[in-house]
C-alpha cells in the first residue's frame, strides 16, 4: 500500500491512529456462547431476575447464523421472562418469533407455563384464521377477474355482431314450408 499520494503520509498516519479509537468490535454469536448465555438466562428467570435473563437471551434469539432450533429455544424461553414480567404484548411478539421459525410448534403442557401454552395456541388460531382470510380475498379476486372477463367478452360479441347499421340485430329466416 502506498502511504504517499494526495493526502500526503502525515494524513494517512492520523487516518490509520484516529480510525481504531472510534470503532467498536461487534462480535457474532457462537453457539456455543448462546448454550452458555440460555443456560445463565435460564438460571436468571428460575431466580426471578427477569431483566438479566433478557439480557442474555435477546442478542442469541436474534443471531441470524444460529440455527432455527436454537432460536425457537431462545425465544421460548423469552417469552416465558416477558409473561413473568406481565408483559403479554412482549411475550406475544416472542411466541410469534417462535412460530416464524417453527409453524408447526407444539407447546409441552407438564413443561410448559400454562399461559404461554394458552399463547402458543391463539396465537396459532390467529395465524389460521389469517390464512384463511388470504385464501378468501384470493378466491374473491379470482371470481371479480373471471367475471370482469365475461362482461368484456359479452360486450366485445355484442359489439363486433352488429352490422354497423345500429337497427339491432337482424332478423332470423323464416323457415321453409313442410313439402307437400
Amino acid at each position: 500500500m502506498k502511504l504517499y499520494g494526495p493526502l500526503g503520509f502525515d494524513r494517512w498516519l492520523l487516518i490509520l491512529l484516529l480510525v481504531p479509537a472510534g470503532t467498536t468490535v461487534v462480535q457474532a454469536q457462537t453457539p456455543a456462547s448462546c448454550d452458555t448465555s440460555y443456560a445463565q438466562a435460564e438460571e436468571a428467570y428460575f431466580a426471578a431476575q427477569f431483566e438479566t435473563a433478557e439480557a442474555l437471551l435477546r442478542p442469541c434469539a436474534q443471531e441470524v447464523a444460529l440455527q432455527d432450533s436454537v432460536r425457537a429455544r431462545m425465544y421460548r424461553l423469552l417469552s416465558f421472562v416477558y409473561l413473568g414480567q406481565n408483559d403479554s404484548g412482549a411475550a406475544r411478539r416472542a411466541v410469534e418469533s417462535l412460530l416464524d421459525l417453527q409453524p408447526t410448534y407444539t407447546p409441552n403442557p407438564a413443561e410448559d407455563r400454562p399461559d404461554f401454552v394458552a399463547l402458543v395456541q391463539k396465537a396459532k388460531k390467529a395465524r389460521q384464521a389469517k390464512a384463511r382470510t388470504k385464501e378468501n380475498d384470493r378466491r374473491w379476486v379470482r371470481w371479480a377477474l373471471g367475471a370482469g372477463a365475461a362482461a368484456v367478452g359479452t360486450a366485445a360479441v355484442l359489439l363486433l355482431r352488429g352490422d354497423g347499421s345500429g337497427d339491432g340485430p337482424e332478423p332470423l329466416p323464416r323457415p321453409q314450408p313442410p313439402p307437400e
